[in-house]
């Protein structure tokens, strides 16, 4: 069981966490520097993939790094947080380890419901993957790989970004059986991915999902 001190500090990270993923890199760029609001085009939607549609692929790469970046700083601030207070209750590894998954998952849900933008952001792929190599590296280098493989079968983001964070789940799962909070983690975050792609998935089904060439 989790002390006071302990629940506390998850809290501070999950809040602190948030408000950064709150901050989306496409608007910001979008506004910044092409003097536009991606969320006025294409799909409306706050992320990699539109502003790629709307701008090119150098200002979808951008914006993934720049999503990616957000989710390395409240994993840092989770982990670094996490192992000052000891929010675990065996070492100071799994400390820290835990305090990064905790801020992880703060950055995706504000990522995808951000208070500052009337909660409506982006899908969080790119936190997550960069969630993917902190957490667990080898599992998120086979899914990376796995997502090229399935980007050029079909071309689908929407596909690619979900069978990646199905398979990492199965990763996790399968080689941190002992830990439970690390799949438990990343299944958290691909339910919240998997509903971002509610629409995607209709248009799946009904086979009117676009593709997109990088």
């Amino acid at each position: 069981m989790l002390n006071v001190v302990q629940i506390q500090t998850v809290a501070i990270i999950l809040i602190l966490s948030y408000f950064i993923g709150n901050f989306q890199s496409a608007v910001l760029f979008s506004k910044r520097f092409l003097h536009d609001d991606v969320r006025k085009h294409g799909s409306g939607n706050p992320g990699a993939t539109n502003m790629t549609r709307v701008f090119g692929t150098k200002w979808g790469v951008i914006t993934f790094l720049g999503d990616a970046f957000k989710c390395f700083l409240g994993v840092a601030l989770g982990a670094l947080l996490g192992k000052w207070w000891g929010i675990a209750v065996q070492n100071s590894a799994l400390d820290f380890a835990l305090g990064g998954y905790i801020g992880g998952l703060g950055v995706v849900l504000g990522h995808c419901w951000p208070v500052l933008y009337r909660f409506k952001g982006g899908k969080g792929v790119a936190c997550f993957f960069a969630f993917m190599f902190f957490s667990f590296p080898l599992g998120g280098a086979i899914t990376f790989g796995f997502a090229l493989i399935v980007y050029f079968l079909c071309h689908k983001i929407s596909l690619v970004s979900m069978t990646s964070s199905l398979l990492f789940t199965i990763l996790c799962a399968v080689n941190y059986a002992q830990r439970p909070w690390l799949w438990l983690f990343a299944a958290l975050c691909t339910a919240v991915i998997i509903i971002r792609h509610r629409a995607n998935i209709k248009r799946l089904i009904d086979g009117t999902e676009g593709t997109i060439n990088y």
